[in-house]
């Protein structure tokens, strides 16, 4: 049964082609989801995992696992606070930018929608100026919201019909 959703809910998508520390790049995804848990004021709504071919990457980079997480932000929470503290996460495990295009990393945390914030800055572009043109964030966001949530007006399960990436494997729940 999904947990049912609020216009203030906001969205991060996950995405890691490269193990972190000692772990593979799915107890990297597990292990920034408990990261994530004190950003919410209630647990994290979870998508599956999803394996998906690199997209626009560097020839050679390996397959990114990806999901997208639904989180109820805490009271005063803005958007920018948010993309600090989910940049912070990346950090911790071990995200660098090298100013390579789309290069593999150990973790990526995109924040996709604030509630129904729409905003354009240097820093940040609310929604994500590109998640409906990314199957490996429309059909995990899809899995976790349904065709309830539009997306530049359209539900994401019209984006997910015009979209032209390949297919995706979902490998399983968390």
């Amino acid at each position: 049964m999904r947990r049912k959703l609020t216009s203030g809910h906001a969205f991060v998508a996950l995405g890691a082609n490269l193990p972190f520390d000692t772990a593979n790049t799915e107890d990297t995804l597990r292990r920034a989801i408990a990261a994530m848990i004190p950003l919410s004021q209630q647990l994290p709504i979870l998508s599956g995992i999803y394996e998906s071919e690199p997209k626009e990457c560097p020839p050679g980079s390996p397959l990114y696992l990806n999901a997208v997480v639904g989180i109820l932000p805490r009271a005063g929470e803005e958007p920018l606070s948010l993309l600090h503290k989910l940049q912070a996460i990346e950090q911790r495990f071990g995200r660098s930018r090298s100013g390579i295009f789309n290069e593999s990393r150990t973790l990526d945390l995109d924040l996709l929608a604030f509630g129904d914030v729409v905003m354009d800055t240097v820093e940040l572009t609310l929604p994500h100026p590109r998640a409906h043109e990314r199957r490996f964030v429309l059909q995990p966001w899809l899995e976790i919201t349904g065709n309830e949530w539009l997306l530049k007006g359209r539900p994401l399960g019209d984006w997910l019909l015009d979209c032209q990436d390949p297919p995706l494997s979902r490998l399983q729940e968390w």
